[in-house]
């Protein structure tokens, strides 16, 4: 456990460097996320619990109960300690997930670019193992969700111009892929539902 924290560390530490050493594996790699995930979860549900208890505190205070609105629920507190802990059970498949997409474009965007190089599967390990380790942002309460995805696209962008030589625009057009995906699917679900409704 301890040498996979310190690969971990390694991992984040020198992200645009290559490294002759072992590298982390996938397992190491999920389950040291998965564990950043469950501490930033517990920091996620002792805010909100304190935001209960602050509410109940100045509603019941006859000095804050002006500052309390009275039409006040509890809705949006339950909807985000529900998604936090199904994110948190389902992050495994969420990393299987978005590990196998992420080295799947990088390595169909090295053949497009016309890439050669026989260690492409390690230096995607590394780029992905790098990229990754950017859930330690998570340590940090509240912000620490925002810092990881940031963290995250910084190393995979650093990566990608680093150990493949991509361009600013290549590495930035691999960044942009999913986002484009996910406008693709937008764009046929509307249109499909928009079929169904002229059908009717």
């Amino acid at each position: 456990m301890i040498e996979s924290l310190q690969l971990y560390f390694e991992a984040f530490k020198d992200f645009s460097q290559n490294r002759s050493g072992r590298i982390i594996s996938y397992v190491e790699l999920m389950a040291v996320s998965w564990a950043l995930h469950i501490i930033y979860a517990f920091y996620s549900i002792f805010v909100l619990y304190l935001g209960v208890k602050s509410y109940s505190y100045f509603s019941t205070s006859n000095d804050f109960t002006h500052l309390v609105l009275n039409a006040f629920n509890f809705k949006m507190q339950k909807i985000s300690l529900f998604s936090t802990l199904f994110a948190v059970v389902l992050y495994p498949f969420i990393f299987q997930f978005a590990y196998k997409f992420w080295k799947g474009l990088i390595k169909f965007y090295a053949n497009l670019f016309d890439v050669q190089d026989e260690e492409m599967d390690r230096k995607s390990d590394e780029i992905l193992s790098s990229a990754f380790s950017s859930n330690l942002f998570l340590i940090f309460p509240i912000i620490g969700n925002i810092l990881s995805n940031i963290g995250m696209a910084y190393f995979l962008f650093q990566g990608l111009r680093r150990k493949y030589e991509f361009s600013s625009l290549q590495a930035s057009l691999v960044l942009i892929t999913p986002l484009f995906l996910v406008f693709l699917f937008a764009i046929f679900s509307a249109s499909y539902f928009i079929f169904l409704f002229t059908l009717l």
